[in-house]
């Protein structure tokens, strides 16, 4: 892809975290640690024009006092779409925004690195898969508001459907070791 589309990134940091027993968007391994949040919108910031962090009404103020720079936008989902998981985030990043490309991630996968990011940036359209699991929430699509907002008044809240209508491709990465998420400490 050419580096003269543009390209914003979109952190889904809306979650409850229930298993984990405290917010992931805000857990730091130690105590002089950035966040995880912050973590995710390091990774991504040199590879797109603009960060976006999507998350609930609950952590909107403590994820937005993290963030002081003319780069990043702390969002909440939007109505009619609140509390409509990874779709409804999304949605609201794109009702705001007008980009080229949205590049996916959630805030949960800490050892995801910049390089897989670039490399989905550099197909375009694809999602990160390995050989034994498809990681839907890492992706780089193009703008789909429409189709993810018919998706939401359908209530049809997978975002592997939103893939296919929108025709994204699976790209293969050699490790499961950076998408997993951590739903326990």
């Amino acid at each position: 892809m050419s580096k003269t589309k543009s390209i914003a990134g979109i952190i889904l940091a809306g979650g409850n975290s229930r298993r984990f027993g405290e917010d992931k968007a805000l857990y730091k391994e130690t105590p002089n640690a950035p966040t995880w949040v912050e973590q995710t919108a390091d990774k991504t910031r040199s590879l797109v024009d603009h960060v976006f962090i999507v998350t609930n009404q609950r952590l909107f103020p403590s994820i937005q006092a993290l963030f002081h720079d003319d780069t990043t936008t702390v969002l909440t989902d939007q109505e009619p779409f609140v509390d409509k998981g990874p779709l409804g985030g999304i949605h609201a990043v794109m009702n705001a925004s007008n980009y080229d490309h949205y590049l996916l991630s959630p805030t949960d996968t800490p050892h995801i690195t910049t390089a897989i990011f670039a490399e989905l940036i550099h197909q375009g359209n694809a999602y990160a898969a390995t050989e034994t699991a498809q990681h839907y929430l890492t992706a780089c699509i193009p703008p789909c508001k429409n189709e993810i907002e018919a998706m939401l008044r359908a209530d049809n809240l997978r975002i592997r459907q939103l893939l296919q209508t929108i025709g994204t491709q699976k790209h293969l990465f050699p490790s499961d070791i950076p998408f997993q998420n951590r739903n326990y400490k």
